[in-house]
C-alpha cells in the first residue's frame, strides 16, 4: 500500500482571535482616552460650582448688609438695590424692586417660625424679594460633552425677612443696654431680682459684685469679656449662651443715620428712629392725652394734674367711668407720678380685660422740676407700658419706684423702659414680693432695696395691645425658597 502525506489547511482561527484582541484593545484605549478627557473637565466643573457658591454667598451677604443698614432704618428706597461687581466677572447679579414703609412699623405676621430667631413667638415681618442671578453650567451643541464658552444665567429668589418684635414680650425679660451718656455708665443690677426668662446684658463687663440677678438664661454679645457671674434661679452658676449671635438693632441713635448694633437704646422719644419711637406711636392715636407738668388738667377717665408737679393716673376708674383711660404723654416739670391700680373684683375681673395703654414721660435738661418718684399703689392688672427718658448728656437722675400695697405678694402687669434713668425699686405697706408681669429694659442701673424683699420678672402671655405698642428689636433672616416662583424646579443653591 502506497503511503501518503497529510497536508494541514489554515482555518483562520488565529487570525480571528488576533482581530478580536485588537478590537478590545482599541475599545479600551478609546474608553481610557474618554475618561482622561472627562477627568480633565472635572476641574472646570468644580471651578464653576465653587464660583457659583461664592457668588451665592456674596449675594446673601450683600443683601443682609443692605437690609440691616438701610432697609431697617429707612422708610423708602425708590431705586431698590442693584449689586453686580465687575471684579466677579458677572457671576453675581443681585437686585431688589423699589420698596417703602418702615420695617419696625410692620403689622404683618407670617407663618413659619425660625426656632433660632430672637423670639419664641411669631415676629412681625417686612419682606424683600431679591432677584439673585448666577452663571449656570451649559454645554455646546456643536460638540457633545464640551463645556460652552458662554454661560447661561440661572435666576433664583432670595426671600429676605426684616423681622421685628418686642424683646420683652419675646422672653427677654431683663435687657441691660449700653449707656448713651459720656462717660459711659455701666448698668448694675443690685438686689434679690429673679428673672423667669432670659437676661440680655449688652455690658457684661460689669463687675460681679454689681450683678446679683438670677435668671433662667443669660446672654451677651460676642467679643466682650463676661465679668458678671450669672446664676440660675436656684443660685447655681450658669454659663452665658454659646449660640451664634444674631445682629440685632433697636434702630438709629441720636444723630446717626444707620442702625446701631452696639446695644444702645433710643426708643422712648426718637424722632429720627423711624418706626421705633414709642412717643410717635402713642401720639399718633387721636385719644392720647398730652400734658405738661405746668398745666392744670383733669380727665374723668382717670387723669389729674393740678400743676403742682404731682400727676395722678388711675388705670381703671371702674364701671362708672365713661371710657377707658387712653395713653398719656407727659413732658417736663413733674416731680412725682402716682399710678393707682386696683383692689378686689376691680383687679381680678375688670382691669385684666381693659385695653393696654402707655404712660410716657420725657424730661429735658432745662426742666426745673426733676422726676424723682413713681408710686404704684395697690396692684395693677391692666397691661401698661411705663417709659421714662431723661435727656442726655445731663440726666441720669435716679427715680425711685415705690410699690405701696398691703398684700405680701403684689402683682403689676407692666413693661418698664428707662433711658438715661437709674431705677430704684422700694416695696412698702406690707409688700415683700413684687411680681412684675412684663419686664424691664434700661440702659442704667437697677436696684431693689431691702434684704428681705424680692422682685420677680415674669413673662406676659397676654400681649393684646402691648405687642404693637412696645418698642421692638429688629434682625434679618434670609431664606431660599424650595421652589422658584413660576417653576417646579427644586432650587438648592443656598
Amino acid at each position: 500500500m502506497r503511503g501518503f502525506r497529510k497536508h494541514s489547511k489554515p482555518t483562520g482561527g488565529v487570525l480571528a482571535i488576533a482581530l478580536i484582541s485588537v478590537a478590545f484593545v482599541g475599545v479600551g484605549f478609546s474608553a481610557w482616552v474618554g475618561l482622561l478627557a472627562q477627568r480633565g473637565r472635572t476641574g472646570e466643573v468644580e471651578e464653576h460650582a465653587t464660583r457659583r457658591r461664592v457668588a451665592a454667598s456674596n449675594t446673601r451677604a450683600s443683601i443682609k448688609v443692605y437690609a440691616l443698614q438701610r432697609a431697617i432704618t429707612s422708610s423708602i428706597d425708590s431705586d431698590g438695590l442693584s449689586f453686580n461687581p465687575t471684579a466677579l466677572g458677572g457671576w453675581s447679579d443681585t437686585s431688589t424692586a423699589p420698596w417703602n414703609g418702615y420695617a419696625m412699623e410692620s403689622t404683618t405676621r407670617i407663618a413659619g417660625l425660625n426656632a433660632f430667631s430672637c423670639t419664641w413667638d411669631y415676629p412681625y415681618s417686612k419682606i424683600l424679594d431679591v432677584n439673585a442671578k448666577t452663571k449656570s453650567l451649559g454645554f455646546a451643541t456643536s460638540e457633545i460633552g464640551a463645556i460652552s464658552a458662554s454661560y447661561g444665567i440661572s435666576t433664583s429668589y432670595l426671600r429676605t425677612y426684616l423681622r421685628s418684635r418686642s424683646p420683652i414680650l419675646g422672653g427677654d425679660l431683663l435687657l441691660l443696654h449700653r449707656s448713651s451718656r459720656s462717660p459711659e455708665a455701666i448698668p448694675a443690677v443690685i438686689g434679690n431680682i429673679r428673672v423667669a426668662g432670659r437676661v440680655v446684658h449688652f455690658v457684661p463687663e460689669v463687675q460681679p459684685e454689681n450683678y446679683t440677678a438670677r435668671s433662667a438664661r443669660f446672654d451677651s454679645p460676642p467679643g466682650v469679656t463676661v465679668n458678671a457671674a450669672p446664676k440660675d434661679l436656684a443660685g447655681n452658676s450658669i454659663a452665658p449662651s454659646n449660640l451664634s449671635w444674631t445682629p440685632i438693632t433697636f434702630g438709629r441713635r441720636d444723630g446717626a443715620y444707620v442702625a446701631d448694633f452696639t446695644g444702645r437704646l433710643n426708643v422712648v422719644d426718637a424722632p429720627n428712629n423711624g418706626g421705633n419711637s414709642l412717643k410717635a406711636r402713642v401720639v399718633a392715636a387721636a385719644s392720647t392725652i398730652q400734658d405738661s407738668g405746668t398745666s392744670t388738667t383733669t380727665d374723668a377717665r382717670g387723669y389729674s394734674n393740678p400743676g403742682t408737679g404731682t400727676v395722678t393716673i388711675t388705670q381703671c376708674v371702674g364701671l362708672t367711668s365713661p371710657a377707658d383711660l387712653p395713653s398719656i404723654v407727659l413732658t417736663d416739670e413733674i416731680r412725682e407720678i402716682i399710678i393707682d391700680g386696683q383692689t378686689g373684683s376691680n383687679f381680678s375681673t375688670y382691669a385684666p380685660f381693659r385695653p393696654a395703654f402707655a404712660v410716657l414721660y420725657t424730661q429735658n435738661s432745662a426742666s426745673n422740676r426733676k422726676l424723682n418718684t413713681i408710686r404704684l399703689r395697690n396692684q395693677g392688672a391692666r397691661r401698661m407700658l411705663l417709659a421714662i427718658k431723661q435727656a442726655t448728656p445731663v440726666g441720669g437722675t435716679p427715680v425711685n419706684i415705690i410699690i405701696e400695697d398691703s398684700n405680701a405678694i403684689c402683682e403689676w402687669n407692666a413693661i418698664i423702659v428707662a433711658e438715661n434713668t437709674p431705677l430704684t425699686v422700694t416695696l412698702s405697706g406690707g409688700a415683700t414680693t413684687l411680681n412684675l408681669v412684663g419686664g424691664i429694659q434700661t440702659d442704667s442701673s437697677l436696684t431693689l432695696r431691702g434684704t428681705s424683699t424680692r422682685m420677680q420678672l415674669l413673662l406676659q402671655t397676654d400681649t393684646r395691645g402691648l405687642i404693637r405698642l412696645a418698642p421692638r428689636a429688629a434682625w434679618v433672616e434670609t431664606i431660599m425658597p424650595d421652589k422658584i416662583p413660576g417653576s417646579s424646579t427644586l432650587e438648592n443653591t443656598w
